[in-house]
């Protein structure tokens, strides 16, 4: 009993901190995620709350598949398929290259056995992009470009664990097998699409004859979970198996099998567990990184740092100019740099480097791995938001901007006045009081319609709110198709080609 107590003490005491820091980033500017690992750096530094490790198990049981169910169900499916070019490349050749390119490099300069300088290779070259995306979100980075990281993480995460483990296998063995090892790759990789295929479509079809937001939540939490560990016992890709079913329940079960406050539901529920797993991990992962251990292998860690730092650039810029030759939309020379910079180490090597047990050199590989990560999500981290700063990446054209603010002040301003008119119909108000602050709020709506007016003018912001307004139309014709759907007015296979050609529309409007 002590030590159920004690256990919920040192958690209610994580959440704590992490509260305390996603307050304290609000006013200086830092990103949440780094924030927590050197705030559980310091922590573990100085002794200031008992060390909690983390263990493979727990990243790879509990933590990896609502991360990546999260990911997955928030990824238009659309729009991945039609950036599948580049994060195809990324995700599968990028990571076999940069696996290559690191153990053979590591195997010279430290000497360290050509099999495992190959496992770390495996280990360390999957991508974050948890702390990349938030950035980008405040920064106001194309979508496309989001989504390109993203998606290149999500895909990663399956190819470097599924090569990490063939890798094992064959340090363990103690020989090189190229030709097993491809065989092996692909049927570990298939498999893990076919199960995610199958139980995502067993439970999108289970959800369509549900109407209970509590059940069809939980329906998704039992998946997300159940994909993975299923995989993992036919000895299948476990992370492409909850990427696949996420895909699957994000873009079809949300729209053809759910009601629209199933949706919000879904969406609320995922955020909030994604936040709190988030905060947790990379509190932990701070409080488990040693400042003493990475200075005792600190020359190591140097040398890693460079050599992976070049893998990541070689695979992404020549693999990115190759799709270029063949995609309509090319990806600029200044995204390329985005892209290389904000490939984030995280989650993934610690679970990975945590798991190895009774391998030669165990220590200074450990101790490699952390001191990329903490590098990465530290050093990497930080200079990315200035990066993307001094780039014209992110930068919104003025009066267009300008347009974002009117409107945004229009429905903050039109919101106060529907609270208004309640307080008078509830009696909370005078009529009179609420009347005066109605009209300077109309006076107010009246000079920023003229504002607005004036700058609709312009092409370019006559252009983009025409395809925002249409995407939004293009959208509430989908959903209205969908309850349709849902409520039997109309088949499912009705349904699903009125929403293709919808979608296919919507695709136009990105071009």
């Amino acid at each position: 009993m002590e030590d159920i107590a004690f256990q919920v003490t040192e958690l209610v005491t994580l959440l704590l901190i992490a509260s305390i820091v996603a307050v304290g980033v609000k006013y200086i500017r830092l990103p949440y995620t780094i924030a927590l690992v050197l705030v559980g750096l310091f922590a573990g530094t100085f002794r200031l709350i008992p060390e909690i490790r983390l263990t493979e198990d727990i990243i790879f049981f509990l933590i990896l598949p609502p991360l990546l169910f999260e990911g997955a169900i928030n990824m238009d499916v659309q729009q991945f398929r039609a950036n599948i070019k580049p994060i195809g490349v990324l995700a599968i050749f990028g990571i076999l290259l940069s696996t290559l390119f690191t153990g053979y490099i590591l195997h010279y300069l430290l000497n360290i056995p050509l099999v495992l300088a190959l496992l770390f290779g495996a280990m360390i070259s999957p991508t974050d992009p948890v702390s990349v995306l938030a950035t980008f979100k405040a920064l106001g980075v194309p979508k496309r470009l989001s989504l390109i990281l993203e998606g290149e993480s999500v895909l990663n995460d399956g190819t470097g664990v599924v090569l990490f483990s063939i890798l094992l296998e064959m340090l363990r063995v103690g020989e090189i097998d190229v030709a097993k090892g491809i065989i092996e790759f692909g049927i570990v990789f298939t498999g893990g699409v076919v199960v995610g295929t199958v139980l995502g479509y067993f439970a999108y079809r289970v959800l369509a004859h549900i109407d209970d937001h509590l059940i069809e939540v939980t329906i998704t939490l039992i998946l997300a979970f159940s994909c993975f560990l299923i995989a993992e016992n036919f000895h299948v890709s476990g992370v492409i198996a909850v990427v696949i079913a996420g895909l699957i329940i994000g873009n079809y079960g949300r729209y053809f099998a759910m009601s629209p406050s199933t949706r919000v539901s879904l969406t609320t529920f995922w955020g909030f567990a994604v936040f709190l797993i988030n905060s947790l991990v990379f509190l932990l992962i701070g409080l488990d990184i040693h400042i003493d251990a990475l200075s005792e292998y600190s020359k190591a860690i140097g040398v890693v740092i460079v050599v992976v730092a070049l893998s990541r650039a070689i695979s992404v810029y020549p693999f990115i100019n190759i799709v270029n030759l063949s995609v309509k939309e090319k990806i600029p020379l200044l995204w390329q740099h985005v892209i290389f910079w904000g490939g984030l180490h995280g989650t993934i090597p610690i679970a990975l480097a945590l798991g190895l047990t009774d391998i030669p050199h165990r220590e200074l590989i450990v101790n490699m791995v952390f001191g990329v990560v903490l590098f990465s999500l530290v050093i990497q981290g930080l200079s990315l938001e200035l990066l993307v700063k001094r780039s014209k990446i992110s930068r919104k054209d003025e009066k267009w901007e300008k347009y974002e603010e009117l409107i945004g002040k229009n429905i903050a301003i039109r919101a106060a006045k529907r609270e208004l008119e309640n307080m008078v119909s509830e009696g909370e108000m005078p009529p009179d009081i609420a009347e005066k602050m109605i009209s300077d709020m109309d006076e107010i709506l009246k000079s920023s319609s003229e504002e607005i007016a004036s700058l609709i003018e312009d092409e370019t912001v006559n252009r983009e709110i025409w395809i925002a307004a249409w995407r939004k139309a293009l959208h509430a014709q989908k959903s209205a198709i969908r309850d349709a759907a849902i409520k039997g007015l109309i088949s499912e296979r009705t349904a699903r080609k009125l929403g293709e050609e919808i979608d296919a529309e919507i695709s136009s409007l990105e071009e």
